[in-house]
């Protein structure tokens, strides 16, 4: 049996260009941990606003979801503003049914308030 092409999608975050970090791949939670480290790393080292942008994600689940608050605290640490583009359907209806819709921003910058 040959295993599934998903799975064999590596994940990965990049910058794509000044303050657009571009996340690919297959996000489960053996994925997820490189890319926090990563990403939070990228974060605090990017400019002022940050844009995430999820449209080159083939497969994500709630562990895609513990990243996205992971990411938001560590802007949040920084002071910096965050917003999330290019999620996949999936991944914003399990934001919105775990009441997250409100903390993830994804039209605009949010900057948090502690």
């Amino acid at each position: 049996m040959k295993p599934c092409a998903e799975k064999n999608q590596r994940a990965a975050v990049v910058t794509s260009q000044p303050g657009v970090l571009q996340v690919s791949g297959v996000l489960d939670f053996s994925t997820i941990l490189p890319l926090r480290k990563q990403g939070e790393l990228l974060i605090v080292e990017g400019p002022e606003s940050i844009e995430v942008d999820f449209s080159g994600v083939h497969a994500s689940g709630s562990a895609a979801v513990s990243l996205m608050m992971c990411w938001l605290r560590a802007a949040c640490r920084a002071d910096k503003a965050i917003h999330f583009t290019g999620v996949p359907d999936l991944l914003e209806r399990i934001i919105a049914v775990s009441g997250l819709s409100g903390h993830l921003s994804f039209e605009r910058p949010h900057r948090c308030c502690e």
